[in-house]
């Protein structure tokens, strides 16, 4: 059989992104081109513009290989959602206050499912002269069972997709089985969508769900209290019957309804939401459990894989295993629409790879864009910084400097896949100092005082500083710190006891792990304080030049790229 590689496209309105398997089943590539483009979210942007693609074909792809393309929404629902009778009738249901935005994003969804891959087809053949071209299309909430699934550690489980909305549904359900994918018989698509109602409690928090914003309320509920009656106006929109979750109202109509309960509260600013940010998150964690559990009897398996949007709710992932009986979880590092580019390719690859095997790298988040070794001698060329050199011990220097209470910029080898920075494209910091979160927040990233920031944890310590310990290597869980631990860490213990943990092995990453490791010698913490290279809004870090220029217009102290170390 002829050698073929297979992209695959995220190509929702949304977080777009491109992920390439070569011949040799290898995973060479992933990334969602909101990094490329330095634009958050990427809204409504194809995934592979014309110069960007020709870039990824020239470095990834195989010049005498065909080339197959898959898309992550299927082609049926493209044409369906494009039918102008649909949107004409789709129209009359909308409110005044959300038309634009879902015009906006159906205009998205068509042009994506349209054009997605055409820029990567063009540069193909123009690279290589290769007319062996074939596109794909898969069910949406296949893709992001195929990239959860295959890339845990289990051989049998169920997988749960829970977003905002698929074709058919805002759920799906999957036994996943020796490298094979059934639908679970009998459980239909709930047409109720708690990602969309927490979307909505989103903007009555006075954030934006569209920027993605759901992170803030996770950060904000541990700051308020239960209220019965925001509970029970949640109520009035969605319940769970079984392992479908039943809409009993629009949940379009929510933002209105809960903006309308707070607006005679006290306060000012975000910190007058937390009651509401805290009682959403009791309804999302009710309802997700009662799912789940409902799931659990049905006895497919003790092995839950968890995926889609909601999977983003690392304070809830944390609680799954007391609130349900399932005994191990997985959550991808990218489990939001991002991830199904990797999804795509990897039901492509296997359709023509029927004998099952894993592919390689399929595990690892590190997966994207390095950084160009030219740009980096540049700066040590024609530097204006008053220190800027390769380091012999970069681990030691950086450890130092860390210790003395320094903040650092830490980029390494390929970057993350997904939301999260897990030690490549990093900002770390002393887990000690019980400052650091206002410093960072005010002087750094520019965001809210409540936020939080992750702790970046060696794994043979994780059972000294955390209650119920699990690995978490994708930072995908909140768990609660033992109480003894507080005094020792502060600057990464949330207010209410928890921390979003990153469990670091010398098999994930190397280098982080022998920083961390350096760290704990002078200081006896095996912890760093880890937050996205980014300010508030923009993505993360792409390029040398994006890192040197956050470096250069905010608090860090120090930035170190691979072996080099630079201070102003």
């Amino acid at each position: 059989m002829k050698k073929k590689n297979y992209v695959g496209i995220a190509s929702t309105c949304h977080d777009p992104a491109i992920a390439i398997i070569n011949s040799k089943g290898e995973l060479v590539f992933a990334e969602a081109t909101e990094r490329n483009l330095q634009n958050k979210r990427a809204w409504n942007c194809v995934p592979d513009d014309l110069i960007r693609s020709r870039q990824l074909v020239r470095e990834y792809c195989e010049p005498d290989a065909d080339l197959v393309i898959a898309t992550s929404w299927g082609e049926s629902y493209i044409q369906r959602i494009s039918n102008p009778l649909m949107q004409w009738l789709m129209n009359r249901r909308l409110t005044e206050t959300n038309e634009r935005t879902i015009k906006t994003m159906r205009q998205g969804m068509i042009a994506n499912g349209r054009l997605a891959g055409k820029n990567i087809a063009i540069n193909f053949q123009q690279q290589f002269g290769n007319s062996g071209i074939v596109e794909k299309s898969f069910n949406h909430h296949l893709t992001h069972a195929a990239f959860a699934c295959y890339s845990s550690p289990f051989k049998e489980a169920v997988c749960v997709v829970a977003d905002g909305f698929g074709e058919k549904g805002s759920t799906a359900f999957y036994h996943y089985i020796n490298g094979t994918l059934t639908p679970v018989p009998g459980i239909p698509s709930s047409a109720g969508s708690l990602g969309m109602l927490y979307g909505f409690v989103c903007n009555a928090c006075g954030f934006n769900h569209l920027d993605g914003e759901e992170w803030k309320v996770m950060g904000l509920a541990p700051y308020g209290k239960y209220n019965e009656e925001v509970y029970a106006l949640l109520c009035e929109f969605l319940e769970v019957k079984g392992t479908v979750m039943i809409p009993k109202r629009r949940a379009s109509d929510a933002t209105r309804a809960l903006k309308e309960v707070v607006k005679n509260w006290p306060g000012n600013g975000s910190l007058k939401y937390a009651d509401l940010a805290f009682t959403a998150q009791v309804f999302f964690s009710d309802i997700l459990s009662a799912l789940l559990q409902n799931l659990y009897k049905k006895g497919i398996s003790e092995n839950l894989v968890f995926t889609g949007g909601c999977a983003l709710n690392s304070a809830y992932n944390g609680k799954v295993q007391q609130t349900t009986n399932f005994k191990n979880m997985h959550v991808p590092c990218a489990p939001a629409d991002d991830g199904n580019a990797v999804g795509a390719a990897l039901l492509a690859y296997y359709q023509d790879h029927p004998v099952q095997k894993e592919i390689v790298n399929i595990k690892s988040p590190y997966l994207g864009s390095g950084m160009s070794v030219d740009a980096v001698e540049r700066i040590i060329r024609f530097n204006k910084f008053n220190y800027a050199r390769k380091s012999e011990n970069i681990y030691q220097d950086t450890a130092k400097l860390l210790a003395e209470g320094k903040i650092i910029g830490w980029v390494q080898g390929k970057a993350e896949y997904g939301p999260r920075s897990l030690g490549n494209r990093s900002i770390l910091a002393d887990p000690r100092n019980e400052n650091i979160k206002d410093i960072i927040n005010s002087k750094v990233k520019f965001r809210e005082e409540f936020r939080p920031f992750a702790p970046s944890i060696l794994h043979e310590y994780g059972h000294e500083y955390f209650e119920n310990y699990s690995e978490s290597p994708y930072m995908e869980k909140a768990l609660v710190f033992k109480k003894e631990s507080f005094n020792k860490v502060p600057g990464v213990v949330h207010t209410d006891g928890t921390g979003r943990l990153q469990t670091v092995k010398k098999e994930y990453n190397e280098r982080y792990y022998n920083l961390i490791s350096a760290f704990k010698e002078l200081t006896g913490i095996p912890i760093l304080l880890n937050t996205s290279f980014n300010i508030m809004g923009k993505p993360i870090i792409h390029s040398v030049e994006d890192a040197v220029a956050m470096f250069c217009t905010t608090g860090i102290d120090a930035l170190v790229i691979d072996d080099y170390l630079i201070m102003l």
